[in-house]
This record gives structure tokens, C-alpha cells and sequence, in this order.
């Protein structure tokens, strides 16, 4: 796909929020596919086994510096899908980037933790190994089309300390300090994504985004008024635009009780939250949020925000 296909609309919110110098390059990575990318799950496998049985079947593997238990595919002598790690639960096929919010979710054996948009499993299934299956994940999915993806990925990954709900996300503001956890990978306008994918592309509007927006916030309210008093409330979105980013977090820091705590993530580039938009000047502590740039971090763009409940 080339870049002149990616709306004028889009390039001129994104040069708002990233320096002129850099435009090109991210025009090029947000057309680009990054690499193909998995993690092991420690629950059916160990990174080491697993990593010298595909590279036996020829893949080519990278050690991703940002995450133990994940691998950038440099070259494949099949798919990914059709390996024996695959169908017996050792490697789970996933963005680099999405593999990130759990890594400062930071769950622990026995906690109780909330998934509040969860399919097709990606970090269900990713809390569930940090958790060592024990504990309790509710992972919560409003699509019932989207929920077979998830149950299949829970049983071919061996989690057993999960259980599906099938709720709009807003009702769990009526479970108040419920939670040790929380983890919101925001429904998005996927925007990092989207130019890569023709039938998302034609979806996309400022008027998409604003809706998205609303929705966003909606489900960040129920996050944080289920979780309990100290709580870790992830916020994170596949997403370029402020309005679904940082101006979520400025409005919940206005409304609720809650920190930003600073994230960082080992060997990777990262960028901060922007602390003015649109002549908007939002909450100093909005910087501590996390911005990764295709072009910066060889990965898909993503937003994430640590939360803390006061």
C-alpha cells in the first residue's frame, strides 16, 4: 500500500502531535507490516526448548530485548499456525506491541484481576502464565461472535483460572472495588493498524474516533470504580489520536482519584504523553503515559497508561 493513501485528514492531526523531521518515516512504518512476532507460554512450554525446536524447522528467530518470553520471526520456513508448538498451546502468534500492558499490569499468583475487553485471548492468556493458572482472571467479552476465539485459545493454551463473562463493559461499574487488577485494551479506531487493512481504513472518520472516544472513557469509568482501593488500572489502546489517548487520561485524572505512574519498558523506544493538543493544556502527569511510534520502535503503534487508584 502507498502512502498518499492514507487520508489528508489523518496526517494533519498526526503532524500535531509529532515533529515534521520524523513525518516520512512514519508515513512508511504505518504502511508497513513489522515483523511477525510470538511469545512462549510458560505454561505448556520453556522458552529454550521451544526456541530450538522451530529454529530446527528453519525460523529464523530474533529475542525480543523488551520481553522474555517473545520472539520477532526474521524468516519462516512455514506459518507460524500450522507448527506443533502451535497446536499444542507452547507459543501463542502475536504483535510485539500488544504483548506490552501486561508487563506493567505486573499480576501475581492469587490476585484477582478483570480483562474488561478480552478477545480473542491474547492477554488472558498472558496474564494467566504470569499468574501460573492461579488466581482469578474474569475475562470479559460483550461480543458473543468473538468469544469462541477466546474459549479456544484459553483450552489450547491450558488456562484454568479463567472464567468468561459476556457483558457491555459499563455494568462492571456496578461492582465497586471488586478487583486487584485491572486491564482495559480499549476497543480503538486502530489507528496503528488500520492502513494496513482496507476494510478498517474505509471505517475510519474523525467522527469513528470521537464515538470510539466516548465508549473509551465510558469503559475506563467502570475500570476504576470496579477496582479496589490501591489498585493497578492498565489503559491501552492501539490508537494514534489524543482524543482515544492522553486526553481520556487528563479527563479521568479530573474525575476520579487516581495516578499516573511512570512505565518503562527495557531496550525499547519509547516516547511520552503529549501534554498539549488542539491549544488544550492537559494534566502535567499526563506525560508518564507511554507512546510507541511504528517508526521509532519497529513495532505497531500503541498507547499505555498505568493507573493507580487512590
Amino acid at each position: 500500500m502507498q502512502t498518499h493513501q492514507i487520508p489528508n485528514v489523518f496526517i494533519e492531526k498526526v503532524k500535531k502531535i509529532l515533529p515534521e523531521k520524523e513525518l516520512e518515516d512514519f508515513k512508511n512504518a504505518l504502511v508497513e507490516s513489522p515483523l511477525k512476532s510470538f511469545r512462549v507460554n510458560s505454561l505448556r512450554g520453556e522458552v529454550k526448548a521451544v526456541k530450538e525446536a522451530l529454529e530446527a524447522k528453519g525460523f529464523e528467530l530474533i529475542p525480543m530485548p523488551f520481553y522474555k518470553q517473545g520472539f520477532f520471526v526474521k524468516s519462516f520456513s512455514m506459518s507460524l499456525g500450522n507448527t506443533l508448538e502451535h497446536f499444542l498451546g507452547k507459543i501463542y502468534v502475536q504483535d510485539a506491541s500488544s504483548m506490552l500492558p501486561t508487563i506493567p499490569l505486573n499480576a501475581e499468583e492469587e490476585d484477582s484481576i478483570l480483562d474488561l475487553a478480552a478477545a480473542p485471548g491474547s492477554k488472558t492468556t498472558q496474564i494467566a502464565a504470569d499468574m501460573n493458572n492461579t488466581g482469578l482472571i474474569i475475562a470479559n467479552e460483550p461480543n458473543q461472535k468473538r468469544i469462541k476465539a477466546l474459549q479456544d485459545n484459553l483450552e489450547r493454551l491450558g488456562i484454568v483460572n479463567t472464567v468468561i463473562t459476556r457483558n457491555d463493559g459499563r455494568f462492571f461499574r456496578k461492582m465497586p472495588e471488586s478487583f486487584d487488577k485491572i486491564l482495559l485494551d480499549a476497543p480503538c479506531s486502530l489507528e496503528g493498524t488500520m492502513f494496513k487493512d482496507e476494510k478498517i481504513k474505509h471505517k475510519w472518520s474523525h467522527n469513528f474516533v470521537i464515538g470510539s472516544a466516548r465508549l473509551e472513557y465510558d469503559l475506563l469509568k467502570a475500570a476504576i470504580t470496579s477496582a479496589k482501593q490501591g489498585a493497578t488500572i492498565i489503559y491501552s489502546t492501539c490508537t494514534i489520536s489524543p482524543e482515544e489517548n492522553e486526553l481520556i487520561i487528563d479527563k479521568a485524572l479530573k474525575e476520579f482519584d487516581v495516578r499516573v505512574e511512570k512505565v518503562s519498558f527495557e531496550n525499547l523506544n519509547t516516547s511520552q504523553g503529549i501534554t498539549e493538543y488542539n491549544g488544550i493544556e492537559l494534566d502535567k502527569d499526563v506525560k508518564r503515559c507511554v507512546r510507541i511510534w511504528p517508526h521509532k520502535s519497529k513495532t505497531g503503534a500503541f498507547f499505555l497508561t498505568k493507573l493507580v487508584k487512590e
